[in-house]
């Protein structure tokens, strides 16, 4: 199976004009699957650690953005929030 890695950021909005986290990433995927495993591209702080928790159990929709892309993902830690396993929400 073939895995590539591209760096991105994840995104949080609070609504369609208001984006509240923009945290870059390496996002790493396998060909053929729609999930996603994100470690952030430099290391977070507690403070940035603790807010990401919280805007993930608040709602973990984020938005995957890529040079030329973007993807709605939901998000979950894993790995005590230090890397993300995300999962690409089907548009309806």
């Amino acid at each position: 199976m073939d895995r590539y890695e591209e760096t991105a950021h994840l995104e949080w909005w609070a609504n369609p004009s208001t984006c509240l986290a923009r945290i870059p990433i390496r996002a790493t995927a396998t060909a053929n699957t729609v999930e996603w495993g994100a470690v952030f591209s430099h290391p977070l702080d507690h403070g940035v650690r603790e807010n990401l928790k919280q805007l993930i159990e608040a709602d973990p929709c984020f938005t995957l953005r890529f040079d030329t892309s973007a993807v709605e993902v939901r998000a979950e830690d894993f790995d005590g929030v230090d890397r993300l396993r995300l999962t690409v929400i089907p548009e309806p």
